[in-house]
């Protein structure tokens, strides 16, 4: 099948996060791999979305699709299978009344003191532990404890827990690096934690005085599988969205220290690593039947010259189980999008071992498959591959694009 290529290079800055971290309320916290709202904006413009729209986006991350609808005025609900990213999500987009949020702040304030190691730290993964050892993890702990405490609303007890997360890098023997977490000594002393926090909640409050606060529940972040959305049929107008890239990067460990303090054991981590999209190798989704499914045969011609080399079966696998997860995710697109709406598909292409993986072609052929009509592929950004995969291979340049689809019957 051949379809529209255009090149929108001028987008290239928003299919990096970047520009995010100076932009208001999307600086809170910022995920990798993160598109800007400029994109939003764009399409929302193009497509002349309004207030009698939903956009939707499936794989809502740290909320930019949800929280520039917002900032337009136009309802949008996202899902996410990371209870940090519905968090993220929903704090940012939450109607916050500042002054009673700094009066609530004093009231946390008062309670996060240093402590000292305690059985508490205990009930924390391993990995909490080392990443945050002896006063630091209890410290933590007690600064969760004094926003659990709070008899307030829970949009209110969100903000407060998205400021303490927000702190877990400063303090964090663990780092992220790529898609994975090295360690290095970190010395920060755990007694700076009330400054620190007090410091981002005061940023956090002068965002919100420089935004308007829009009335209603008309933006949402929930917990669900982009493979079984829980959305009516035909209820969307548009979707703007992002699916994670086939690039072997496992979110459940480059925020493992941050879900293990906040909200999962290491048994519920290691349950969501599983059933997360099928971007990584450890991925081993528990999935809906996939009827009508195909997979492209420029994709199998791919996977086959992978699979030539040593030692590839996990990364065959997870290219199988990636194409088929994007078969899923844009069926329930299909389904819960009217007909004639729009829908675009951040994603980007990869190279394993020299071989070109065009994931921009095969979201416009398997979105085909799952009733959408491809109208257009913009490539946005070229980007260069690993030093490792230049050494061995030469330069060979991986296109980002937006795919952008139409919905034809709603199905």
């Amino acid at each position: 099948m051949k379809y529209r290529f255009t090149k929108y290079l001028s987008w290239r800055k928003w299919v990096v996060p970047e520009l995010l971290r100076e932009r208001p309320i999307h600086r809170w916290l910022v995920f990798p791999h993160s598109f800007t709202d400029d994109i939003v904006r764009s399409l929302a413009v193009e497509w002349g979305l309004g207030t009698d729209d939903l956009l939707l986006d499936p794989f809502v991350g740290a909320g930019t699709t949800v929280l520039a609808a917002k900032q337009l005025n136009i309802p949008a609900i996202g899902f996410d299978l990371s209870p940090l990213a519905t968090l993220t999500a929903s704090a940012k987009v939450a109607n916050h009344e500042p002054e009673y949020v700094e009066d609530q702040w004093r009231r946390v304030r008062r309670r996060i003191r240093l402590r000292h190691a305690n059985g508490e730290a205990q009930a924390y993964a391993e990995l909490v532990r080392e990443a945050l050892p002896g006063k630091k993890l209890a410290t933590f702990h007690g600064a969760k404890a004094a926003i659990e405490d709070l008899d307030v609303p829970a949009a209110t007890r969100k903000f407060f827990m998205l400021a303490l997360l927000a702190q877990i890098p400063k303090y964090s023997n663990a780092v992220p690096t790529g898609g994975w977490l090295s360690w290095t000594p970190n010395r920060r002393p755990a007694e700076r934690l009330a400054h620190d926090m007090g410091q981002m909640v005061y940023a956090m409050l002068a965002d919100l005085r420089e935004a308007p606060q829009r009335g209603g529940k008309k933006w949402r972040a929930r917990l669900a599988d982009a493979r079984r959305l829980p959305v009516q049929d035909g209820a969307c107008s548009a979707v703007i969205t992002s699916p994670p890239y086939p690039n072997r990067h496992d979110y459940t460990r480059v925020f493992g220290v941050e879900l293990m303090f906040g909200f999962l054991d290491w048994e519920g981590t290691r349950d969501l690593r599983y059933q997360l999209l099928h971007s990584h190798p450890e991925a081993k989704p528990d999935r809906p039947a996939a009827d009508g499914y195909e997979e492209p045969s420029f994709i199998a011609r791919a996977i086959r010259q992978v699979a030539m080399h040593e030692e590839r079966e996990r990364i065959v696998a997870m290219l199988r189980g990636y194409f088929l997860d994007l078969f899923l995710s844009l069926k329930e697109v299909a389904r819960a999008l009217r007909p004639g709406g729009r829908a675009a598909f951040v994603v980007g292409n990869a190279q394993y071992d020299g071989v070109p993986v065009e994931v921009d072609r095969a979201t416009a052929q398997i979105g085909e498959q799952a009733g959408l009509r491809c109208m257009e592929i913009r490539i946005v950004r070229e980007r260069g591959n690993s030093a490792q995969q230049m050494k061995e291979h030469g330069r060979r340049p991986s296109r980002e694009s937006v795919v952008i689809f139409e919905g034809q019957n709603g199905r």
